[in-house]
């Protein structure tokens, strides 16, 4: 295999990364979906973003299945072309409750590429480049999210409905991936593999990422609202700070390996903690100015947990386990952005505040309380290794 073609299927496979957070480009037309269908309830229009999550459950179930009997190539390349398709039709659909079934539609797609962003790299690469690349692929996803909800930005000036459009950009990452991805049928080969028992490390780990994914899209479904509350700017202004949100990603992505071999365990810690604060500061802060550098340094700060978790839930294991714990960090995800709309738009009705403001003081103490536990775990960790 040559070097052009190694770097061919290199970039295939983090092609994959960059588009993984792909159902979230729509996440900052909420408000102007609100006014254009004033009768559907505020829970359903925030559906509307996450429900393709859910759905990527059912074809994320079946992964193993398709890829053992198909092939890893043909199986992404399918979930490509579906989402490209049934994103994109929403463009020129005026019935919401059409557009929610190309939404359902279009998660079943994602859940056909999406747990192959971090397989893959487990699969086909080995040591110190397999780390590395683990870390670099929550930056890549967020350089890919920073893209794909720039464009939105520029786009939504347009219409709400030209941003679906965007989604017609999953056809060329499905022709790289048809030209250049490897084909990896790893279901086949540990069929008779005895099956091992994933540590409960593992699992907790994996809780963990279900509660940090929930407080996540929170706070990416409450921005939007906050600023058309405060009158921060337009819903361009909006769709841009959840991009540069992303730029901030992309930073912790690409220095997460420097700050965790300072700081071990306590990355968990730094990230949380740090993200609580930015959190308050929205709330607190009437200012623009104030408000969206907040918001950019929460995404860049609680960054550093992502990755923590994916290196920490992969560490010492089997291929075989490295396959289930990768699985079950994709369906934690995936839940969280159903569970999302319902768990805070309930918790917000508790409080002095207005909805969003409410939201945003309630995932603030609770970023706070996992920072003080994750210290208080990582103290014991490092008391049992010295």
């Amino acid at each position: 295999m040559s070097n052009h073609h190694n770097a061919s299927s290199l970039a295939s496979i983090l092609s994959l990364s960059a588009v993984s957070g792909v159902s979230t480009i729509v996440t900052g037309i909420t408000p102007q979906l609100h006014q254009q269908f004033s009768s559907v309830p505020t829970t359903v229009i925030e559906w509307t973003v996450t429900v393709a999550n859910l759905s990527a459950l059912l074809t994320l179930m079946v992964n193993p299945f398709l890829t053992t009997k198909f092939g890893v190539r043909r199986v992404v390349i399918s979930g490509l072309l579906v989402s490209g398709i049934f994103g994109a039709m929403p463009a020129f659909i005026t019935n919401f409750y059409f557009l929610f079934i190309c939404r359902v539609l279009l998660g079943l797609g994602i859940g056909l590429f999406s747990p192959h962003a971090i397989s893959m790299i487990a699969h086909v690469y080995n040591g110190d480049f397999r780390a590395r690349l683990l870390g670099y692929q929550t930056g890549i996803s967020a350089l890919g999210n920073a893209v794909l909800l720039a464009i939105a930005g520029l786009v939504i000036t347009i219409s709400w409905h030209a941003v679906f459009a965007i989604y017609m950009l999953l056809v060329p990452i499905a022709l790289l991936a048809f030209r250049y991805l490897p084909n990896v049928a790893s279901g086949e080969r540990q069929k008779n593999q005895p099956k091992d028992k994933l540590p409960r490390l593992q699992l907790g780990l994996c809780i963990l990422a279900f509660f940090t994914y929930l407080i996540i899209w929170g706070v990416q479904l409450k921005i939007p609202v906050l600023f058309s509350a405060q009158h921060i700017g337009t819903a361009a202004v909006a769709n841009w700070t959840l991009s540069a949100m992303n730029i901030g990603g992309l930073v912790a992505g690409l220095t997460f390996g420097r700050l965790h071999k300072r700081f071990a365990g306590f990355t968990l810690s730094i990230g949380y903690f740090g993200a609580g604060l930015s959190v308050l500061a929205m709330v607190l802060f009437q200012s623009p100015v104030i408000v969206i550098m907040a918001a950019v340094f929460f995404n860049f700060i609680y960054s550093y947990t992502g990755p923590y978790i994916v290196y920490r839930s992969n560490l010492g294991l089997s291929d075989q386990l490295i396959n289930q714990v990768s699985s079950y960090l994709t369906i934690a995800t995936i839940i969280s952005a159903f569970f999302a709309p319902v768990v805070w738009n309930w918790i917000g009705r508790f409080g002095p505040g207005d909805l969003a403001d409410n939201v945003l003081v309630w995932i603030a103490l609770l970023l706070v309380l996992i920072a003080i536990g994750s210290t208080v775990f990582a103290r014991r960790e490092r008391g049992v290794k010295n």
